[in-house]
């Protein structure tokens, strides 16, 4: 990213929205959904995704990007939000990031290279069956940089980690 985004997260219904539109109003953003279940065509009711009226007060991306039943990864995330990001930019605009998924700000503040490897619902019921721990363990030995920035505890995150 060229020009710098402005950001805006934090838990569902926190008046993420409601500021979100009057910014983008007032400082000529487009805004750029960081939540995990905006994302998804049809899920509308409890995701405090933005209306029919919120979105036309201002531009919209990565809402309704999606099926439910498609697999959709950080890494397919990434890989949409920053050509969002890049259009809004080179039309002169500011990018205003909006949502509370932190994967998904991570993803972009990083730039880190988010595997989009198949899953492997065997192996990953497998990983889930053991205790926190021993899991954070394995992952430490395998890839200690990742072990670093998952928390023992997001058994998800480590065996996903794992299987990657």
């Amino acid at each position: 990213m060229k020009e710098t985004c402005w950001v805006l997260t934090g838990p569902t219904a926190s008046g993420k929205t409601a500021l979100s539109l009057r910014l983008a109003r007032t400082h000529d953003c487009e805004i750029v959904c960081m939540d995990s279940m905006q994302i998804y065509r049809g899920m509308d009711i409890g995701t405090a995704k933005p209306t029919a009226d919120e979105r036309a007060q201002a531009v919209h991306h990565m809402v309704d990007v999606a099926d439910p039943t498609e697999d959709f990864s950080v890494a397919r995330y990434q890989e949409m939000a920053e050509s969002c990001i890049a259009d809004i930019q080179a039309r002169g605009h500011r990018a205003l990031l909006v949502g509370g998924t932190g994967l998904y700000l991570d993803s972009l503040i990083t730039a880190t290279e988010h595997a989009d490897a198949p899953s492997d619902p065997a192996m990953r019921e497998e990983l889930l069956a053991r205790d926190a721990q021993s899991l954070h363990d394995e992952l430490s030995e395998i890839d200690a940089e990742s072990a670093a920035a998952i928390h023992p505890n997001n058994k998800r995150r480590v065996a996903r980690a794992i299987e990657i």
